[in-house]
């Protein structure tokens, strides 16, 4: 597999720079245009940002760690854990191309297989503040790139190639194929591979159980009938495989305290189908997305030393989606007041399976349907009031028990633009959320149970703030401030039961979080900047102490400030890059626990896009400068008497580079 993998960086890299002495010799008056950067935009900022191919992603800690109010835990390929304000991805709703990626696969792993490379876009709301979405916390809407994304003016096909490397240690190509097939149709065929190494961290300390291998391929096909009409067909498919740590959450160290040097051959893979039709008129738009998403993991346990809660064979586990979502708007006036309504339905049948020593142990579902409807009324052209009304029903159905979860849930808002550059907004949505199945790489299904007196997750999730905008002459200034409150009511947790060898499932209390994220913006012409700063606390309001996590640790993000500067060389055709994050302590942990140590980490780039080669993109940059220990407040940190410190250290620091060519 490795080998494969180095022959696709080789080849991407040396056609990239190969054709530049080609490209050289053809005079052209065409602007460079981004066409496969990366937009990622969210509802805690000023401005979106575009083109982030410049960090040079593998992981999704690359791509949104610098988003205010968001964080992304994990360092293994296996473990991608996206926490918005202090809940993690089971408190989200988190769409790839409309299909649900909800699971509850492992404490050690993550839920998530994506690929940043493919992403046109992630339009990140950190917090509820509406009723078309599920999540507690909010909801990260993933959308891959399309054959018609890719070409440019009037091509008709077109090829890009691409290889990085990194030197703390991996290496990637990849190789995508798309066209105009006819007047209606088009397509689009995308190859990634990455070969991974164990990596060192800020201590110059080498990671275990990390080296392996992960391909993507993408296919899609779409049809356009007539204007405003588009049929599309996708394919996904994701691989990640190795001889990896049994605990990929944890760092080395942890590891082999555990359980000596042991290696499990692991596959951890994921298949998603997606059609969908896509409607974009004047007055009315939307998508209807029909899918099925399958994320399966397989470990082989077989030569594992010592004590182990499964059969010590090859054993499996697999969650899938298949789903149904529909969501519209369309303008109207009633009495002669503009009116946008936004509705829809979501239907998702989760199942979860698994089978040890080839045979099956258990099969799990829960379904979960809901219809929506919100609308924004404009009062006058300044000032607009937006209600909605959702309701859920979900059908949880366990191995030793049935039940039905259904509540209405609304949201009101309100949003006044006070002059041109000055914007009052303030939300209200009230929350829902039914018991989750229990994990589903564990065997423990046929000993757990819910509480008999368990109720659904409620609560009532609040916001307010402003934005500004500004333009003088070549100068650009924007802001955002927004403070938040999220109550959670009958908070669940599920509890180790000693008595029957299971888990139970049961409120604990009430929670609240709190806080705010504040950012600003400021451009002169080719010179851009970013600043933020965002803080959540969490409170379970019947100890008085922090919320905590799945392990037991405090789930508070400490604060964390972001700073974004760039400038774009024209006379040399460069973008030049830097990013700083810098997390402070947190100190809301339960009594008699170690704080989170805060960090900074600091990132810089360049990406050279040569007028006289406009198909040419080379990009420098390192990661983690200073070569910073540190982890992530969203990933596994503590310790016990058995592992030791479990902290799961970032990379230290990392030189890339990587080349494109598209043609």
């Amino acid at each position: 597999m490795r080998s494969i993998h180095k022959s696709v960086v080789c080849l991407a890299i040396s056609a990239a720079l190969s054709n530049m002495a080609f490209a050289q010799q053809e005079e052209t008056q065409t602007d460079n245009v981004v066409v496969w950067g990366t937009k990622v935009s969210s509802s805690s900022e000023s401005l979106g940002t575009d083109d982030l191919s410049v960090k040079q992603a593998d992981h999704m800690s690359d791509l949104l760690r610098d988003i205010p109010g968001v964080d992304v835990g994990g360092t293994h390929s296996v473990n991608q854990r996206i926490n918005i304000r202090g809940l993690n991805e089971t408190d989200l709703d988190i769409r790839l191309d409309g299909a649900s990626q909800h699971a509850n696969m492992f404490h050690h792993i993550g839920n998530l297989t994506l690929n940043p490379d493919i992403l046109k876009s992630a339009d990140i709301q950190v917090g509820n503040n509406s009723v078309t979405q599920s999540g507690l916390g909010g909801a990260v809407y993933f959308e891959t790139k399309n054959a018609k994304d890719l070409l440019r003016g009037d091509e008709q096909f077109g090829v890009r190639v691409f290889g990085g490397y990194n030197s703390n240690a991996s290496e990637q190509g990849s190789v995508t194929v798309y066209g105009q097939l006819s007047d209606d149709v088009d397509a689009m065929l995308y190859a990634q591979g990455i070969a991974r190494d164990n990596f060192e961290d800020g201590n110059g300390d080498e990671t275990f159980g990390v080296k392996g291998d992960t391909y993507n391929i993408l296919g899609k096909v779409g049809y356009e009938p007539a204007a405003g009409h588009r049929f599309q067909l996708a394919y996904d498919l994701y691989r990640d495989e190795g001889d990896y740590s049994p605990r990929p959450d944890m760092n080395g160290s942890a590891n082999t305290n555990l359980t000596a040097d042991d290696l499990l051959p692991t596959k951890y893979n994921r298949d998603t189908v997606t059609a969908s039709y896509k409607l974009t008129k004047e007055k009315h738009s939307g998508t209807v997305t029909l899918y099925s998403s399958e994320t399966e993991i397989e470990r082989d346990e077989s030569k594992v030393t010592g004590r182990w809660p499964r059969p010590k064979d090859t054993n499996t586990a697999t969650n899938r989606n298949v789903g149904l979502n529909a969501k519209f708007q369309s303008d109207y006036q009633l009495l002669n007041l503009d009116n946008r309504v936004v509705y829809g339905a979501d239907v998702v049948d989760q199942t979860s399976k698994s089978s040890y020593a080839g045979s099956s142990y258990m099969d799990e579902s829960r379904l979960s349907n809901a219809i929506f409807a919100e609308n924004t009324l404009s009062l006058t052209e300044s000032w607009n009031i937006t209600a909605g009304l959702r309701y859920d029903d979900v059908k949880r159905k366990a191995v030793n028990e049935t039940n039905n979860f259904d509540d209405v849930t609304w949201s009101l808002g309100t949003e006044w633009a006070v002059n041109s550059d000055w914007t009052l907004f303030a939300n209200a949505r009230s929350l829902f959320k039914a018991p989750e199945l229990l994990e589903t790489f564990v065997m423990y299904q046929q000993t757990s149970y819910l509480a008999d007196d368990i109720k659904a997750e409620t609560g009532l999730n609040t916001q307010g703030g402003v934005r500004f905008d500004k333009r003088i002459d070549d100068h650009f200034v924007a802001a955002n401030l927004t403070v938040f409150r999220t109550e959670i009511d009958d908070y669940i947790m599920q509890t180790w039961d000693s008595a029957v060898d299971g888990y139970r499932f049961e409120n604990t209390g009430d929670v609240v979080i709190k806080g705010f994220e504040v950012s600003a913006t400021y451009a002169y012409q080719a010179f851009s900047s970013r600043l933020s700063y965002s803080r959540s606390d969490t409170e379970d309001k019947s100890t008085g102490g922090p919320m905590l996590d799945a392990n037991g640790r405090s789930a508070d993000m400490g604060d964390s400030i972001a700073l974004n500067l760039g400038y774009h060389a024209d006379s040399i055709d460069t973008l030049f890059g830097w990013t700083s994050i810098v997390v402070l302590d947190e100190t809301n942990v339960e009594e008699n626990s170690d704080k989170k140590e805060g960090y900074d980490t600091h990132n810089l780039y360049a990406q050279w896009m040569p007028y006289a080669v406009p198909d040419l993109t080379v990009t420098f940059g390192i990661d983690n400068i200073f070569d910073e220990l540190y982890v992530s407040h969203a990933s596994r940190t503590g310790a016990n008497a058995r592992a030791g410190a479990m902290d799961d250290y970032e990379p230290g620091r990392s030189f890339k580079i990587s080349a494109s060519y598209q043609f």
